[in-house]
């Protein structure tokens, strides 16, 4: 395999890991947001039980409250009171420097357990109150610090909430926006492929159209030429049958149909505008013309095909004379050639609508709507503009009017 067939492999690759990536950003946002907002809260909700409803501080103030009052009643007997001590005591338990993680509510309350023990073991009403009042401190102090974890713990959970929630709205938003692009991507890739197959199709329309004309003329011209002896018409149909079978050869070549119908393209060059519209005089089509040649930068098999369609055009919609014209350029405009007919016309309100591929402005006659709309397109490449005009006799007067050169 050479490196250009891995090209595309590795270029398919690279998308798919792209797209992968875009597809899994909005989890890993939202995972990352919501582990960033549990933090604070995680934080708080990390303390030890004693930090959280341990009621030791409370305890032991009631204990002491309980042993002050007995001691300043003389008539308790001295082994209640030394009861009461040993339970204060006991609340105090081993930890003289402190209860195991609120050691800094002594340092905000300037008062510890070993003062407290200091003090009951004086033995004295006095010191029991001093006891009593260190205790209510350390209560009053973790019970304000109590209240702030919980007043923190509800802003944590209220920027946790918004963090989430915000998290939720992002990663909704990205994933609206990929779904969207893929969407989008996906109905440009339908419409682009639409558009190739509707484009295809009309250029198969288009050129079946166009070789239907050089057929017939293929057709009437051998069957003519079978029943004619005369040497010079045998001479002038063997002619037609060349013309045809070029035109049949230069309108079916299927690599050149997108060239052709699809995205036009034209080869001007010096064409005698006098005999291209000559040809098309018959018996029922009068050609009016300039005595000399009129040369035009034009490609004449393009304009050939327009002068073919506009003339099938009027001798279909009407029974009488058509008459071509080819008047010579003015200041304004270029050579303008004109198909009249004095057939039934058409009303202005539709002479828009006749250019629009598959448009029949009449059902009885046969055709598929593409002549005019081919017609146009080939003007328009060849500089020049169709348009239709009513005429005061009745009928209609299209004219194929060229461009001045800048």
């Amino acid at each position: 395999m050479t490196e250009q067939d891995r090209a595309p492999v590795w270029d398919l690759t690279r998308h798919s890991r792209a797209n992968l990536l875009m597809a899994l950003l909005p989890m890993l946002l939202s995972v990352a947001l919501t582990l960033v907002a549990f933090q604070p809260a995680q934080r708080a909700l990390s303390f030890n039980e004693e930090t959280w409803g341990t009621p030791k501080y409370r305890q032991l103030r009631l204990s002491l409250a309980e042993y002050a009052a007995l001691e300043f009643r003389p008539d308790v007997p001295a082994v209640t009171r030394d009861s009461a001590r040993r339970n204060v005591l006991a609340r105090l338990g081993d930890n003289p420097d402190g209860y195991p993680g609120l050691e800094n509510r002594e340092k905000e309350a300037k008062g510890t357990l070993r003062d407290i023990r200091r003090l009951i073991e004086q033995r004295s009403p006095a010191a029991t109150l001093s006891a009593l009042r260190i205790a209510a401190a350390l209560e009053d102090r973790h019970d304000a610090h109590l209240t702030r974890l919980r007043t923190d713990l509800r802003r944590h959970l209220r920027v946790m909430e918004s963090t989430v929630l915000l998290a939720g709205m992002l990663s909704g938003l990205l994933c609206s926006a990929l779904i969207l692009t893929a969407l989008t991507r996906a109905g440009q890739e339908r419409h682009t492929r639409e558009r190739n197959e509707s484009q295809q199709r009309e250029a198969l329309g288009l050129a079946a159209h166009e070789l239907r004309r050089p057929m017939q003329a293929l057709l009437l011209a051998t069957d003519a030429l079978r029943h004619t002896d005369n040497v010079r018409a045998r001479e002038k149909l063997l002619r037609s049958i060349e013309v045809s079978a070029e035109q049949l050869a230069s309108r079916s070549e299927l690599e050149r149909l997108d060239a052709m119908y699809v995205q036009m393209t034209a080869l001007p060059a010096p064409t005698d505008l006098t005999a291209l519209v000559a040809r098309h005089e018959n018996l029922r089509v009068r050609v009016r013309r300039p005595s000399g040649p009129l040369l035009w930068m034009v490609d004449a098999s393009q304009v050939q095909q327009i002068l073919e369609n506009l003339v099938e055009n009027a001798l279909k919609y009407s029974e009488g004379q058509v008459t071509v014209t080819l008047d010579p350029p003015t200041t304004l405009w270029g050579p303008v050639i004109r198909v009249t007919d004095h057939g039934p016309g058409l009303h202005p309100s539709l002479h828009e609508q006749a250019f629009q591929p598959g448009t029949r402005l009449a059902t009885h006659v046969p055709g598929r709507g593409l002549g005019l709309p081919l017609a146009r397109r080939l003007a328009q490449v060849n500089r020049a503009e169709i348009t239709l005009h009513d005429t005061p006799g009745g009928g209609l007067d299209v004219r194929l009017a060229f461009h001045i050169p800048d």
